[in-house]
């Protein structure tokens, strides 16, 4: 550890196993850009892809469990209550102490439902920045979700201004945009060569148009059943369409509703479902057409990204950050309202009659989406919060302004507790406890005597047993004599 820098401790609120979301891939790009500047300390509940990727970064990590707040996304009237409650929580000690032996100068806790973190980190005088990669859902209550994240943070930091807007005005404490980016070196234009390749693997012919949907976890939220109602409804007039469908079920009612769908539409061939993918941009690369379908406001669209940057035309439903996201590559007109299945098809459709716009907004996504969300431009808007802290808050850069707290471990009486009156029945309980054992042994060899015995049925058995517990016993009088 680099004793010249502060050290930055990260509390992601996932890590799964099997397949990594846009949030825990943008808190590990996160790491990776702020490692210049900190000692960075990433904190997960498990360990998963997550991990793995961020110990092979050369990210210090480190495993401890918390549970969530979901009412900071929706809130409802019990969201005050159940936020103190965390401090009664047997996990909320735990993150005191290892916050406390560990001294960060600074703490990160990233998404809105992650807020045990920042409760226990302004516990012990830590300071606390709160990164909010989702859409909070505004009712009568996100009053008291602004409060929380207000009172325990010093700084918040958005993905997008779709997710900043609710705090816009409302709180106190400084809030920064930065967008993500993601590793741009991975995903671009792939040659012709890889692109038959991959669609060779998925069984589709030069004539093929693929159509694809992919999501780390399948949900209703994510509009699999938007894609797939959107497909059917092309699948007459298009007979040259077909639909790549890559994702893990998190809702296994939705997800088998949707394959059903699909088995009784008729079109069961020209569908394709794959759980999971090792390499998602070699996917990007088989595809013609990408398409976000989310029901709800995204915080951004990594997904969608993804997909401009491996140089794809991309239809989506204008749903929060995707929305934005859509507008700011020059791609609004390819977003239609959420839930506007017959929208997606026609822009779709739209694409696939005109070959040359097809090609042209794939090769317009992958400079746009380089340009405005690179992995330069992204490193440059960082810089830019550097300085702003710097300027605010240049203790937060400067490193061992904290020594580790020592916890004192619980103290052992000296004498044990005047309780002496229950002795006597702890001992009688062991020695029933006892007799009960050699009672059940005792029968436990009597009945493999008995099935072992051919020769005798079960009295003679039981008589010959008697016999020789007695001689037993005669013999080891006769020893203590």
């Amino acid at each position: 550890m680099d004793m010249t820098k502060p050290k930055l401790m990260l509390f992601s609120h996932v890590s799964n196993t099997k397949s990594i979301t846009g949030a825990e891939k943008l808190l590990l790009l996160f790491c990776r850009y702020m490692s210049p500047y900190f000692n960075c300390i990433l904190v997960a509940p498990g360990e998963g892809k997550l991990t793995d990727h961020a110990r092979k970064q050369g990210i210090q990590v480190m495993i401890q469990t918390f549970p969530l707040l979901y009412g900071m996304y929706n809130p409802d009237s019990r969201l005050p209550q159940n936020a103190e409650e965390l401090r009664s929580h047997p996990d909320y000690a735990s993150v005191v102490r290892l916050i406390g032996e560990t001294a960060p100068d600074l703490v990160l806790t990233n998404t809105i439902v992650n807020a045990l973190p920042a409760i226990a980190a302004k516990s012990l005088g830590i300071p606390v920045v709160w990164k909010v990669t989702e859409v909070i859902q505004e009712n009568e209550f996100t009053t008291d979700v602004l409060n929380i994240a207000d009172f325990y943070s010093d700084w918040i930091i958005s993905i997008s201004e779709s997710a900043a807007r609710v705090f816009l005005g409302r709180i106190s404490s400084p809030i920064s945009l930065l967008p993500p980016s993601t590793d741009s070196e991975r995903l671009h234009s792939f040659s012709e060569m890889v692109r038959q390749s991959e669609r060779k693997g998925l069984r589709l012919k030069e004539e093929h148009k693929c159509i694809g949907y992919i999501s780390a976890f399948i949900h209703p939220e994510k509009g699999l059943n938007e894609f797939i109602r959107m497909a059917i409804s092309l699948c007459p007039r298009r007979p040259e369409c077909r639909f790549v469908i890559v994702g893990r079920a998190a809702d296994h009612r939705y997800y088998d509703a949707c394959l059903t769908d699909v088995r009784f539409s008729g079109y069961k061939s020209r569908f394709q479902f794959i759980p999971f993918v090792e390499s998602v941009q070699s996917v990007y690369s088989a595809m013609d057409i990408l398409v976000v379908p989310s029901m709800v406001s995204e915080g951004f669209g990594m997904t969608a990204l993804e997909g401009m940057l491996c140089g794809k035309p991309v239809v989506a439903f204008a749903s929060g950050g995707l929305g934005e996201l859509m507008v700011s590559t020059g791609n609004g007109h390819l977003a239609v309202p959420a839930g506007d299945v017959q929208g997606l098809a026609d822009k779709v459709a739209g694409l696939l009659d005109d070959p040359a716009a097809l090609a042209n907004t794939g090769f317009h996504n992958e400079a746009t989406a380089r340009a405005m969300y690179g992995i330069e431009t992204y490193q440059r808007r960082l810089d830019e919060i550097m300085n702003q802290w710097r300027t605010l808050y240049p203790h937060w850069l400067m490193p061992g302004n904290r020594s580790p707290l020592i916890f004192a471990e619980p103290e052992v009486p000296a004498q044990p507790p005047a309780v002496q009156a229950q002795a006597p029945r702890k001992g009688r309980r062991s020695s029933r406890r006892k007799t009960f054992r050699i009672r059940i042994f005792r029968k436990r060899r009597l009945n493999n005597f008995a099935r072992k015995s051919r020769k005798f049925p079960i009295k003679k058995a039981l008589r010959k047993l008697k016999i020789k517990r007695a001689k037993s016993a005669k013999r080891r009088k006769g020893r203590k004599r």
